[in-house]
């Protein structure tokens, strides 16, 4: 007698099991490439970088004062295609921030932090 629900309990959980694995497969998202963003500090400040989205932000690393560092940036801070970057100079309450800059991952973004903070720049252009 107990012989007669084992085996379709099992079949049951072995069933249950191979469908739960079969869906996370296919629910898992692609992983997405990094865009790579260069910052060149030609300001005697050091700077915090930030990734804008929305208004949130994330910062993404620090720049020492005329130097030059790179950064890998998730896609996700440019789900749609858009990256914004801030920039707070340590020590100052004076802060740049770009345009939204379209970009698309695997692309590099050059930024020029200069000691005229709202004459800084950017570039764009693929590996």
């Amino acid at each position: 007698m107990v012989r007669e629900w084992i085996i379709p309990a099992v079949a049951g959980l072995t069933i249950a099991a191979t469908a739960c694995a079969t869906n996370q497969a296919s629910t898992a998202a692609p992983t997405r490439e990094r865009m790579v963003v260069t910052v060149k500090n030609t300001n005697w400040m050091d700077v915090d970088v930030f990734a804008v989205r929305g208004t949130a932000r994330a910062r993404i690393g620090s720049v020492t004062g005329l130097s030059t560092s790179t950064f890998r940036v998730s896609a996700e801070y440019a789900p749609d295609g858009n990256l914004q970057l801030l920039v707070d100079p340590i020590g100052s309450n004076a802060t740049y921030l770009t345009e939204k800059i379209a970009v698309s991952p695997g692309q590099h973004v050059e930024l020029t932090v200069t000691s005229v903070l709202r004459m800084s720049s950017f570039s764009v252009w693929s590996r």
